[in-house]
C-alpha cells in the first residue's frame, strides 16, 4: 500500500512540475517497475541498457541527464557503478518527503538547472563516456576536459558555454578533420 502511495505522489507531483519531462516520467515509471520486480526492495540494481528499453529512451545523454535530475528532485537516490557487470544502485524516495513549497520551484532551490541556459560543468566522467560512446579514447576525452576546465568552461569570446556536448561535438569534427 505505501508503494502505490509512492507512485500517486509522483503522479501529483508530475501536474505541479514544470520541469518534468515526458522522458522523466517514463523513466521513473520504469525504475518503479524494476523496484516492484525487486520487491520493493531498496536499493536495488539496475542495468543502464534495460532502463533505457523500458523507458523508451534511445539518447545516452538523455538517460543520464534524466536520472541525474531525478536523484536531484529527490526522486530516487542514484549510485552509479562504472562496472557494466554490477550495475548501478537505485533506492526510490517516498515523494510526500520531498518538500517543495509550491511557490518555490526547483530551480529556485537550485536543485536543478534553469531550463534558460544555465551552463553545468560536467564531470569527467560524463565525458569519458560521451567520448567513449563516440568510439574515441579516454586519452583524448581528458585533452578535451582538461583544456576546457583551465579554460573555466569559457569559449573562444570569454563567454560562459551553454552545452559541453557542442564544444564536444566541435572538439570531435576538428578532430576527424585532422585525420583525413
Amino acid at each position: 500500500m505505501k508503494n502505490s502511495k509512492s507512485i500517486n505522489s509522483f503522479f501529483d507531483r508530475i501536474i505541479q512540475e514544470e520541469w518534468l519531462l515526458p522522458s522523466h516520467i517514463s523513466m521513473y515509471i520504469s525504475l518503479f517497475q524494476l523496484w516492484s520486480i525487486n520487491e520493493f526492495r531498496n536499493p536495488f540494481r539496475i542495468c543502464r541498457e534495460e532502463v533505457m528499453e523500458l523507458s523508451k529512451i534511445r539518447s545516452f545523454a538523455t538517460y543520464h541527464k534524466c536520472i541525474r535530475e531525478l536523484h536531484q528532485a529527490g526522486f530516487i537516490i542514484y549510485l552509479p557503478s562504472y562496472d557494466s557487470y554490477k550495475g548501478s544502485l537505485i533506492e526510490i524516495k517516498e515523494v510526500e518527503h520531498v518538500k517543495i513549497s509550491k511557490t518555490q520551484s526547483f530551480q529556485e532551490q537550485k536543485c536543478l538547472p534553469e531550463r534558460e541556459n544555465k551552463f553545468s560543468a560536467p564531470k569527467f566522467h560524463e565525458v569519458e563516456l560521451y567520448f567513449n560512446e563516440r568510439d574515441l579514447s579516454s586519452i583524448e576525452a581528458n585533452e578535451f576536459y582538461s583544456f576546457y576546465e583551465s579554460q573555466h568552461w569559457k569559449r573562444n569570446d570569454k563567454t560562459l558555454m551553454k552545452s559541453w556536448q557542442a564544444a564536444a561535438r566541435n572538439w570531435i569534427f576538428k578532430l576527424q578533420r585532422m585525420e583525413v
